[in-house]
């Protein structure tokens, strides 16, 4: 097991049945991340569940338990793009649209898969 003194299991958790598969894999990179962003990191979104990312009508990265998304705006945000494209996370995502509180960044370490988007790749919300 390895020290993870940034991110609760709560926080990387499902949020509707409160399961926890996050890869291990993908929060050593996130911690990487943290550490290096030397700010604290506001998860809105971890693992989910099959049942919950289906009702979200959203892509499988996070029932995958490789993928967060995390608050973030501004200068901060291009600054951890920055620094998870150099960490290897291989898909972000970007929404810095709308209220300060609503933006955020979507990182996932997935590989390529074919018939989807080729990696790295970024794209916008």
């Amino acid at each position: 097991m390895f020290k993870n003194d940034y991110f609760l299991d709560r926080e990387l958790a499902c949020g509707c049945c409160g399961k926890n598969l996050f890869k291990d894999d993908t929060l050593l990179r996130l911690i990487r991340v943290r550490e290096r962003f030397a700010k604290p990191m506001v998860i809105t979104s971890g693992y989910r569940c099959p049942a919950y990312n289906v009702n979200l009508n959203a892509t499988m990265s996070h029932a995958s338990g490789q993928a967060v998304d995390v608050q973030v705006a501004l200068g901060r945000a291009y600054r951890l793009i920055q620094i998870a494209q150099e960490e290897g996370f291989t898909g972000i995502g970007v929404r810095q649209k709308g209220s300060i509180g609503s933006r955020f960044l979507h990182l996932d370490d997935l590989g390529s898969i074919p018939g989807e988007r080729m990696r790295p790749t970024v794209w916008s919300y």
